[in-house]
């Protein structure tokens, strides 16, 4: 995941956050507004039917008073009273909640129950206003054996009940909410302050460590530690800084490297050097569709070496591949390098039979009874995948492939099928035999010298060795020749201390399709990369094309 999608990820969590605590304590006080004017409602309505009742008790006792002594101070305040809980009752109405159908239901009644009476007293009022005390009365004591007041009063009474039941329920629900609404805040703010460290500790996993590691190893290349790889496990933006520079600092040691072989081919014999190096030059590339390739050859004194390599084109439309390694350095041994690359050519020209190509150039080496050389020559039919060689004691080039867990592993080598090239078989052309081997597609043959395999750190200790290659091969996990290539160079170099003690070839051809496809078909070998022949290095002189050859 890259540190982009991780920043934006954890901004997310951020932002959501904030969205969910700002909701809650915006939830929160919608909800306490709410339970707060549902609470005053309550707290009204029972004001109200405390001026109900205070107005009809008033009413009540003028209106008793104004019977009794027919004073008309009393009648006055009579129907003061009553228009003071006609007003009442006109409130309370008005203000009784839609969704407390009881309530409702027991104020309509307490309303009714309070009609009726006055309906019963207004006749009682008439009379007595005629001063007639006789029907008055009469009708007073007819009232006084009716219940009406009483039900008024037990209605006003279940109103009033009703009524602090539901105030009751209202601050209950308030205090409630006010309790949910501290919980989800706290838990909301606990998340908030959980989220703090762990940004931290994100950041600091994410950015500063890597940062830290890149700096350190930085710090020690500069130090003058070139042999120290910055390679950083992080975000890509920051593996891809690291990579960047240790691409740098790989440049830096081949830009070394090539410093000191220059330097060296100063003492080897310049002329000499610059005519062998270019004879021993892979010939141009062959465009073979359906496989691809790289190489690489790091002389271990100066810019000429023993080891060489190449792939060139027969006649029958085959390839052969060809690698060898002739004992020594310098000068002499890249003459005899030359000889025996100029011996293997003219044989596979004339016959494709690898053993047979072996035997014409072991005879270089009848005057040169204190060199040998290790030797393979492998020709490849493109179509099939189909490999013949011969291997003249060299180390067995591998055949590799894409392994289930995401690396490669061997599937075969191309095993030894005979002694190396020297004077003492000159003469036994048949102390070689050809082996064959297939690659599927997919596969990739990786041939090498033994300045690979035995590469040894400065103050001694074990050998790379083929299993030290294999493990890079895994490491890398594809196939790429070009990666293929680079990897286990660095690896040489890493292990030895940063310069090899002999000279190293790889050479990689990987069967990317079973089928020939369309097209222009690329070449088979990229160029040597330029790191590969050092500063200085002369430029291969011009070739006759492998098809125009005699």
């Amino acid at each position: 995941m890259t540190l982009q999608t991780r920043v934006s990820a954890l901004a997310a969590v951020v932002l959501v956050l904030g969205v969910v605590l700002l909701g809650v304590v915006v939830t929160g006080q919608s909800r306490d507004g709410e339970l707060n004017a549902r609470l005053d409602s309550w707290r009204a309505l029972l004001h109200r039917q405390d001026e109900v009742s205070d107005a009809l008790a008033r009413w009540h006792h003028a209106q008793r008073d104004y019977l009794v002594t027919g004073s008309a101070q009393r009648l006055a305040d009579s129907e003061r009273h009553r228009a003071a809980m006609d007003a009442a009752l006109d409130a309370l109405s008005a203000e009784l909640p839609a969704d407390e159908p009881e309530i409702r239901v027991a104020t309509g009644h307490m309303i009714a129950e309070i009609l009726a009476v006055k309906i019963t007293t207004d006749p009682e009022v008439a009379a007595r206003s005629r001063e007639d005390r006789d029907e008055a009365g009469r009708l007073v004591r007819i009232r006084a054996d009716a219940p009406g007041l009483d039900r008024v009063l037990d209605a006003a009474e279940r109103v009033q009940r009703l009524t602090e039941e539901g105030q009751r329920d209202a601050i209950a629900a308030s205090r409630d909410a006010a309790d949910q609404l501290q919980v989800q805040q706290g838990v909301v703010a606990g998340l908030a302050l959980l989220l703090v460290p762990t940004v931290l500790l994100l950041v600091r996993r994410w950015i500063l460590l890597p940062l830290s590691r890149t700096r350190e190893r930085l710090l020690r290349v500069s130090s003058g530690d070139l042999q120290v790889p910055v390679e950083v496990d992080g975000p890509p933006e920051l593996a891809d800084v690291a990579a960047a520079a240790e691409a740098m600092r790989r440049r830096i040691l081949d830009e070394l490297a090539a410093s000191v072989a220059s330097r060296e081919a100063l003492e080897q014999g310049e002329p000499l050097v610059v005519e062998v190096r270019a004879q021993l030059e892979p010939h141009p590339a062959p465009r073979v569709p359906g496989w691809t390739s790289a190489a690489a050859l790091r002389p271990a004194e100066g810019v000429l070496a023993g080891d060489w390599y190449d792939v060139i084109a027969l006649p029958d439309g085959s390839l052969a591949a060809l690698v060898a390694d002739v004992s020594g350095h310098g000068a002499r041994a890249g003459i005899v390098a030359m000889q025996v690359k100029r011996a293997l050519e003219s044989s596979l020209h004339l016959d494709p039979r690898p053993h047979v190509a072996l035997g014409v150039a072991a005879r270089v080496f009848a005057e040169e009874a204190e060199r040998f050389a290790s030797c393979l020559v492998a020709v490849l039919d493109p179509a099939s995948g189909v490999v013949r060689y011969a291997n003249a004691g060299h180390p067995p080039p591998l055949v590799v492939a894409p392994g289930g867990d995401g690396g490669v592993r061997v599937v075969d080598s191309l095993d030894v099928t005979g002694p190396l090239l020297s004077w003492l078989h000159g003469d036994d052309p048949d102390a070689w035999h050809t082996g064959t081997v297939r690659l599927p597609a997919g596969a990739a043959l990786l041939a090498f010298t033994d300045g690979l395999v035995e590469a040894r750190p400065p103050a001694g200790g074990e050998e790379l060795g083929v299993e030290g290659v294999v493990a890079v091969l895994h490491e890398v996990g594809d196939l790429a020749p070009q990666h293929v290539v680079d990897a286990v160079l660095e690896a040489a170099r890493r292990h030895s201390g940063g310069r090899v003690r002999d000279d190293v070839t790889v050479i990689v051809l990987a069967r990317t399709s079973a089928q020939v496809p369309p097209g222009d078909p690329a070449p088979l070998l990229a160029a040597p990369a330029e790191t590969t022949r050092g500063i200085g290095a002369v430029p291969p002189r011009p070739r006759i094309a492998p098809g125009d050859r005699p």
